[in-house]
Protein backbone atom coordinates (compact mmCIF):
# COMPACT_ATOMS: atom_id res chain seq x y z
CA UNK A 1 0.00 0.00 0.00
CA UNK A 2 1.34 3.41 -0.96
CA UNK A 3 1.12 5.64 2.08
CA UNK A 4 0.44 9.34 1.69
CA UNK A 5 2.77 11.74 3.45
CA UNK A 6 2.12 15.30 4.54
CA UNK A 7 5.04 17.62 5.27
CA UNK A 8 4.22 20.44 7.70
CA UNK A 9 7.12 22.87 7.32
CA UNK A 10 7.15 26.60 6.60
CA UNK A 11 10.71 26.74 5.23
CA UNK A 12 10.24 26.10 1.49
CA UNK A 13 13.75 24.69 0.99
CA UNK A 14 13.40 22.22 3.88
CA UNK A 15 9.89 21.23 2.78
CA UNK A 16 11.08 20.59 -0.78
CA UNK A 17 14.04 18.54 0.46
CA UNK A 18 11.80 16.42 2.71
CA UNK A 19 9.34 15.88 -0.15
CA UNK A 20 12.17 14.66 -2.38
CA UNK A 21 13.43 12.29 0.32
CA UNK A 22 10.04 10.71 1.06
CA UNK A 23 9.21 10.43 -2.65
CA UNK A 24 12.46 8.54 -3.27
CA UNK A 25 11.51 6.23 -0.39
CA UNK A 26 8.29 5.28 -2.18
CA UNK A 27 5.77 7.47 -0.41
CA UNK A 28 3.22 9.64 -2.16
CA UNK A 29 3.47 13.25 -0.98
CA UNK A 30 -0.05 14.52 -0.37
CA UNK A 31 1.31 18.04 0.01
CA UNK A 32 3.08 20.55 2.18
CA UNK A 33 1.51 22.77 4.81
CA UNK A 34 2.94 25.84 6.51
CA UNK A 35 0.35 26.22 9.27
CA UNK A 36 -2.82 24.87 10.83
CA UNK A 37 -5.28 25.67 8.05
CA UNK A 38 -3.21 24.17 5.26
CA UNK A 39 -2.49 21.07 7.39
CA UNK A 40 -6.19 20.72 8.09
CA UNK A 41 -6.93 20.81 4.36
CA UNK A 42 -4.40 18.06 3.61
CA UNK A 43 -5.38 15.82 6.53
CA UNK A 44 -8.08 13.78 4.74
CA UNK A 45 -5.51 12.89 2.06
CA UNK A 46 -2.66 11.85 4.38
CA UNK A 47 -1.61 8.79 6.40
CA UNK A 48 1.66 10.09 7.88
CA UNK A 49 2.84 13.60 8.75
CA UNK A 50 6.24 15.05 9.54
CA UNK A 51 5.49 18.23 11.49
CA UNK A 52 7.80 21.10 12.41
CA UNK A 53 7.19 22.92 15.71
CA UNK A 54 7.61 26.56 14.72
CA UNK A 55 5.54 27.43 11.70
CA UNK A 56 4.27 30.48 9.89
CA UNK A 57 1.47 30.84 12.44
CA UNK A 58 3.77 30.45 15.48
CA UNK A 59 4.71 27.44 17.60
CA UNK A 60 1.60 25.57 16.48
CA UNK A 61 3.29 22.32 15.44
CA UNK A 62 2.41 20.39 18.64
CA UNK A 63 -1.25 21.46 18.37
CA UNK A 64 -1.29 20.49 14.68
CA UNK A 65 0.33 17.13 15.45
CA UNK A 66 -2.22 16.30 18.14
CA UNK A 67 -5.09 17.40 15.89
CA UNK A 68 -3.89 15.26 12.97
CA UNK A 69 -3.42 12.21 15.19
CA UNK A 70 -6.68 12.60 17.14
CA UNK A 71 -9.06 13.64 14.40
CA UNK A 72 -7.66 11.74 11.40
CA UNK A 73 -5.58 8.90 12.86
CA UNK A 74 -2.49 10.19 11.07
CA UNK A 75 0.87 8.84 12.25
CA UNK A 76 2.70 12.02 13.32
CA UNK A 77 6.39 12.59 13.97
CA UNK A 78 7.55 16.02 15.07
CA UNK A 79 10.68 17.30 13.31
CA UNK A 80 12.36 20.21 15.06
CA UNK A 81 15.60 22.08 15.42
CA UNK A 82 14.61 22.86 19.00
CA UNK A 83 13.68 19.56 20.73
CA UNK A 84 13.55 21.11 24.20
CA UNK A 85 10.65 23.27 22.99
CA UNK A 86 8.30 20.28 23.21
CA UNK A 87 6.71 20.63 26.62
CA UNK A 88 3.08 19.82 25.95
CA UNK A 89 1.46 16.41 26.20
CA UNK A 90 1.86 14.75 22.82
CA UNK A 91 0.30 11.43 23.77
CA UNK A 92 -1.06 10.69 20.29
CA UNK A 93 2.08 11.77 18.44
CA UNK A 94 4.51 8.93 17.73
CA UNK A 95 7.69 10.82 18.51
CA UNK A 96 10.19 13.51 17.63
CA UNK A 97 13.40 13.75 15.64
CA UNK A 98 15.83 16.65 15.42
CA UNK A 99 16.57 18.79 12.40
CA UNK A 100 18.40 18.55 10.20
CA UNK A 101 17.10 15.04 9.63
CA UNK A 102 19.24 13.03 7.24
CA UNK A 103 17.63 10.92 4.53
CA UNK A 104 18.79 7.82 6.44
CA UNK A 105 17.06 9.02 9.62
CA UNK A 106 13.83 9.78 7.78
CA UNK A 107 13.93 6.36 6.13
CA UNK A 108 14.48 4.65 9.49
CA UNK A 109 11.63 6.60 11.10
CA UNK A 110 9.24 5.81 8.24
CA UNK A 111 10.18 2.13 8.40
CA UNK A 112 9.49 2.20 12.15
CA UNK A 113 6.07 3.77 11.53
CA UNK A 114 5.20 1.22 8.83
CA UNK A 115 6.28 -1.72 10.98
CA UNK A 116 4.34 -0.41 13.98
CA UNK A 117 1.19 0.25 11.96
CA UNK A 118 1.35 -3.21 10.39
CA UNK A 119 1.68 -4.86 13.80
CA UNK A 120 5.27 -5.95 13.38
CA UNK A 121 7.70 -5.70 16.26
CA UNK A 122 9.63 -2.50 15.75
CA UNK A 123 12.47 -0.81 17.57
CA UNK A 124 12.50 2.97 17.67
CA UNK A 125 15.36 4.45 15.67
CA UNK A 126 18.36 5.79 17.52
CA UNK A 127 17.93 9.55 17.83
CA UNK A 128 14.13 9.42 17.94
CA UNK A 129 12.32 10.41 21.12
CA UNK A 130 9.21 8.23 21.30
CA UNK A 131 6.00 9.54 22.90
CA UNK A 132 3.58 6.60 22.43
Amino acid sequence: MLERMMIVEDDLLLATDMCDIVSRLGFEVSGTADGFLSAQALAPHSDIALVDINLRDGATGPRIGQYLANEFGIAVVMVTGNPEAIETDLSKVIGMISKPASPAMIETVLTFIRDTREGRRATAPRGMRVFV
